[in-house]
């Protein structure tokens, strides 16, 4: 409700403000109908549209890693993207980005699994028997991919991918996928996303076969974001952000956490005369920080 209660108001604020001039229509690509994502860049995208004059359109996507393409490809000029998602792809040169909301890393195993740590998958041993799920697409695939990199011990893990949450949630409560008629022994999953707010293709049909471990692992606590910030920061899973679902550990589990970032392309305004190229950065800062302040 506070969160809700915040993007009102600040709609209320960007709605009293009277545009001084007339820019090109804003595309803003956000996340999944009805999402947070959505919300969040309807929210921004309204304050900083009021202010320049300009349209806004709300462009619904699958989320971060869509995003960073359609960026990429200019058929979007702002988004909101996973922190890692932007330091690993190939964006525009000339860039803003502000944090917004910080996001958990949830490890998410089968229940009796033999794999409640994340970190467990260094060992040969371990990653000759298991693999991790993963959707196609999706944020946490490239935050798995991204620490078997930096950690080279982590080499010969396998991702096995899905192309839903449900589909990866029904193979790790299993344990297992049949891939080709092999049969794959799957240790476990990330999942990225607000606290307390894992899916329900996970929570309400596999909640009592899927809990939430572990990662303990310092290897990521030093990689950084395009700001020069934290990328990765260690945080814990407590009561109030399991979804209902069980942990693995006696104590709230071990994690990290990263932020989710407002990624602007400075080539919106850049054909604009010099008058209102001053103009709409401004209107582009005030109306990112007066949002993002309110959900960090």
């Amino acid at each position: 409700m506070k969160q809700i209660r915040s993007f009102a108001l600040a709609l209320a604020i960007a709605i009293s403000a009277a545009p001084a001039f007339a820019a090109d229509t804003l595309r803003f690509c956000t996340g999944g109908e009805g999402g947070f994502y959505e919300s969040l860049g309807q929210a921004i995208g309204t304050s900083i549209t009021k202010k320049t004059g300009g349209e806004l359109e709300i462009l619904n996507t699958g989320g971060s890693v869509e995003n960073a393409e359609l960026l990429k490809d200019g058929d979007c000029d702002i988004g909101i993207l996973q922190a890692d998602v932007v330091s690993t792809a190939s964006l525009p040169a000339d860039i803003k980005v502000v944090d917004a909301h910080t996001e958990v890393v949830y490890w998410l195993h089968p229940k009796g699994g033999a794999v409640d740590d994340f970190g467990d998958m260094e060992q040969d041993a371990v990653a000759a028997k298991y693999a991790f799920a993963a959707v196609t697409g999706s944020g946490a695939l490239t935050t798995v991919r991204n620490w078997i990199k930096t950690d080279k011990d982590y080499e010969g893990a396998r991702v096995i991918e899905f192309d839903d949450w449900y589909g990866a949630a029904e193979a790790v409560a299993q344990g297992y996928v049949t891939k080709a008629g092999v049969r794959i022994e799957i240790a476990g999953m990330l999942y990225i996303g607000r606290p307390g707010k894992i899916s329900g293709d996970i929570t309400e049909d596999f909640g009592s076969q899927i809990v939430i471990g572990e990662v303990n692992d310092s290897s990521f606590a030093n990689s950084k974001d395009v700001n020069g910030n934290p990328l990765y920061v260690q945080c814990v899973v407590d009561s109030a952000s399991t979804s209902g679902l069980k942990t693995s550990s006696t104590l709230s589990p071990d994690t990290y956490c990263l932020k989710a970032q407002v990624v602007y392309n400075n080539a919106y305004h850049a054909s604009l005369p010099a008058k209102e190229q001053r103009a709409t950065r401004r209107a582009i800062d005030k109306g990112i920080n007066s949002v993002v302040k309110a959900v960090r």
